[in-house]
């Protein structure tokens, strides 16, 4: 036990020593290792600010050549001068063309309005045109339908017999039963017949105007719609032209929209007089009723409604909604009809006097 005791006290300072020349060497391996990855990135830095060094020398030369290139030219009288009369031909240029614009906008507008207050006074036209026609048409049925004016007076005769007095008496007393028996002449409804008629052939002459019209629109409409297709592939593009065309387009349909319209009304309302010119014919046995006791119809609206061929109840019970929206149109009563049920009212007054309404 003590020579093993012995041993390792005498190893001991040999193992220390030989321990602490291991962690020397070592470190000095490491340490080596580590300098040299230094000094790598050292030359790396290096390196890239020579680059960026270089990067701004050059850039600061190339700046300087331009510089020195274009400096000359801007310092130039001549050259300044005419660069600045260039400036102000541009700046010119440019407010003419504002200016331009400007006034065609302005220009198209007027022109707009124009069309739009002629489109009005000829619409304005044509329905005076067609009162005047009615009121013609009128006039003339009241002067056929008037009495012939009385005859002269003759001479006084000579004295007649006293049988003769009598005979002359019994046929005067005669005389008024004779009137009732023509009662049912259709005179009155010939007359209305034909201020009928001038209606409709009035209403056609305003609805071959209003077509005419309606396929200029479309032509135009038409045009302008090319013309844009046309400045929208132009190069360089105009927006002054592409707006003003764009403007006119818009203003073009809604023109013909109006038109169309228009157009329809006035073939609703021929197609609903002719309707009642066509029933005409089945009415002229068939007496007049009495349109006023529908609550609503005043004495200047029944004879419109006669001039335009309602003469009684079942007519107006009858009425679909075309009708209803031309005769609303062309007597001026709008929704009157509707509102105050002159189709209800007539219905109960034609079952009351003649039954029920087939």
């Amino acid at each position: 036990m003590s020579s093993l005791l012995w041993l390792l006290l005498y190893l001991a300072p040999l193992l220390g020593i030989t321990a602490v020349l291991f962690a020397w060497f070592g470190w000095q391996w490491r340490g080596s290792d580590m300098q040299k990855r230094i000094n790598e990135l050292a030359a790396q830095i290096d390196t890239a600010h020579a680059a960026l060094r270089q990067a701004e020398t050059d850039r600061a030369t190339a700046t300087a050549t331009s510089t020195a290139s274009v400096a000359p030219a801007l310092q130039d009288p001549a050259v300044a001068a005419e660069l600045q009369a260039l400036r102000g031909d541009l700046k010119s240029a440019q407010s003419e063309a504002r200016l331009r614009q400007d006034q065609a906008a302005k220009a198209n507008e007027a022109a707009q309005a124009l069309e739009t207050e002629i489109a009005q006074l000829l619409a304005d036209l044509e329905h005076l045109r067609a009162a005047h026609t009615s009121a013609q048409t009128e006039l003339e049925s009241l002067r056929s339908s008037a009495p012939a004016p009385a005859p002269a007076p003759a001479p006084a005769p000579a004295p007649a017999p006293a049988p003769v007095t009598v005979a002359v008496a019994v046929e005067t007393a005669e005389a008024p039963a004779k009137p009732k028996r023509k009662r049912t002449t259709p005179a009155k409804p010939k007359a209305a017949t034909s201020t009928l008629h001038e209606k409709i052939t009035v209403l056609e002459g305003q609805l071959s105007t209003r077509q005419t019209g309606l396929a200029t629109l479309t032509q135009e409409r038409d045009d302008w719609q090319r013309r844009i297709t046309k400045l929208e592939g132009h190069t360089p593009a105009d927006p002054a032209g592409l707006g003003l065309a764009r403007r006119s387009l818009t203003d073009s349909e809604k023109r013909l929209a109006i038109a169309t319209t228009e157009i329809e009304r006035l073939r609703i309302q021929t197609q609903v007089l002719r309707r009642v010119e066509e029933g005409e014919s089945a009415l002229l046995t068939v007496p007049d009723d009495d349109l006023t006791q529908i609550k609503g119809i005043k004495k200047i609206i029944s004879e419109q409604l006669r001039a335009h061929g309602i003469r009684t109840w079942r007519q107006i019970a009858q009425w679909d909604e075309d009708e209803q929206r031309a005769f609303s149109e062309l007597l001026a009563f709008k929704n009157r009809a509707t509102r105050e049920q002159w189709q209800q009212q007539a219905r109960a007054l034609h079952e009351a006097a003649h039954g029920p309404l087939s």
